[in-house]
């Protein structure tokens, strides 16, 4: 459930008011820590599942009527803006109306029927752990892995770059060693342009694209302005940009390049049905095509995308989607991934 369904939930059975504001939801009763790759990390229960105080501020203010960034980038309006930091709940009055006309009005049965009915982000998580999976890796010419894998795990191990002799060991600790760098590079970003520049090269070597500048500070400037996370600032965005900004902000970032753009519209086009295929449009307006070529891209669809292809508002879609997919991931077992895992997987679907 997404924390905007996990809020009506508690709405409706009375432990939350209808209008609330953030730190409503962040209570010492509400406060866990969990066990994760990266260590020990906090996190609040809200209905049945755990979020991040970072999620929870910013979903709610990007959500509200009128001043909410994704509401006037055409998403449908969650909370309605009552005062600074203060917000009303929307969408209840039709989920009322049905409670109190149903025959069968004991609140446990309500409860499991929201429990029981996956959000759409968790549906395509689903099917991506429920779907075999194997490619025809046509660099060279043979079925990849040799027997179809299914499961998210073993999703996870079939992966390569750039070759099968690559795996995702090998390349995570690529990754860790980039994040762990621009970690330290970014406590003073001006003093280490030349350093981030040099890291940026390398992350492009990395991933097989090309230098988009060899002006260092267009490059700080352009993660400063990443890091806003603002539709209205926009940030340089394409197959490289997308790279640096996954490892300055490693939980925020999904890589959005060609391949992760086409796994997402094709996961949508087969987990989902039409009216969810809309309600997916309506949340993550920005989500389209990506340019690129390799394995089966460009790849043809089944309903008509956008091109998203420099855009930086599908980079937010897309960010956006990716954090409620890995929510919805981790509730399905003990084992607790990062947003570079389901990168990974998402990266493999899109080949």
């Amino acid at each position: 459930m997404t924390l905007y369904e996990s809020i009506v939930l508690e709405v409706e059975q009375g432990a939350l008011p209808r209008q609330l504001r953030a730190t409503d939801l962040l209570g010492e009763d509400r406060r866990v820590i969990r066990q994760t790759l990266k260590g020990e990390v906090e996190f609040y229960r809200i209905g049945f599942n755990f979020f991040r105080e970072s999620h929870i501020r910013t979903q709610m203010a990007n959500a509200a009527q009128g001043t909410g960034y994704w509401v006037k980038a055409g998403q449908s309006p969650q909370y309605k803006r009552i005062a600074e930091g203060l917000y009303e709940v929307l969408g209840l009055n039709e989920q009322e109306e049905t409670a109190v006309q149903a025959e069968a009005p004991e609140p446990m049965l309500a409860q499991v029927g929201l429990q029981a009915a996956p959000s759409i982000e968790a549906r395509l998580v689903n099917h991506l752990i429920q779907t075999p999976f194997q490619i025809f890796d046509r660099k060279r010419r043979t079925l990849y892995p040799v027997q179809s894998v299914t499961g998210f795990k073993a999703r996870l191990d079939a992966y390569f770059w750039p070759s099968p002799a690559t795996g995702y060991s090998a390349t995570e600790k690529v990754l860790d060693g980039f994040v762990a760098r621009a970690r330290l590079l970014a406590a003073d970003l001006d003093n280490n342009a030349g350093a981030v520049l040099q890291l940026f090269a390398e992350i492009c070597e990395w991933g097989g694209v090309r230098l988009p500048t060899e002006d260092a500070q267009v490059v700080v400037d352009s993660l400063r302005l990443a890091q806003l996370g603002s539709r209205k600032q926009v940030a340089a965005m394409n197959g490289a940009w997308t790279k640096l900004y996954a490892m300055f902000y490693p939980d925020d970032f999904l890589i959005y390049d060609s391949r992760v753009a086409t796994a997402l519209l094709g996961l949508a086009e087969q987990a989902l049905t039409d009216s969810e295929i809309e309600l997916l449009r309506q949340r993550y307006p920005a989500l389209g095509r990506v340019a690129g070529r390799g394995g089966s891209r460009p790849r043809a669809t089944s309903t008509s995308w956008r091109n998203a292809y420099t855009c930086w508002a599908a980079q937010l879609d897309a960010n956006a989607l990716g954090q409620a997919m890995l929510a919805a991931l981790n509730q399905v077992g003990p084992e607790q991934y990062r947003l570079r895992h389901l990168e990974a997987t998402l990266f493999m679907e899109g080949y």
